[in-house]
């Protein structure tokens, strides 16, 4: 067997375990793709019971707000389906 020089083995020792972590890296990305960074963190939303649509009163002066927008009533034949 060849003898090898202290150093030398100390050298191929420490790229032995720089190789075996390049490659653990690699097969992580394999498997775990990388996190990108999020801007302004996670949205969460909430459902509400209030109706999305509102009357408002109308901007300009002088006028007076109509009402438009008409709620839905349900008849009695809709809620027994």
């Amino acid at each position: 067997m060849i003898k090898l020089n202290r150093n030398v083995a100390i050298v191929t020792a420490i790229l032995v375990l720089v190789v075996i972590a390049g490659y653990l890296v690699w097969l992580r990305s394999r498997y775990q793709p990388p996190v990108s960074p999020q801007v302004g963190g996670e949205i969460q939303v909430t459902p509400s019971p209030e109706p999305a649509v509102s009357a408002s009163p109308s901007a300009t002066p002088g006028k007076e707000a109509t009402g438009s927008v008409k709620q839905k009533t349900s008849s009695p034949g809709a809620a027994a389906r």
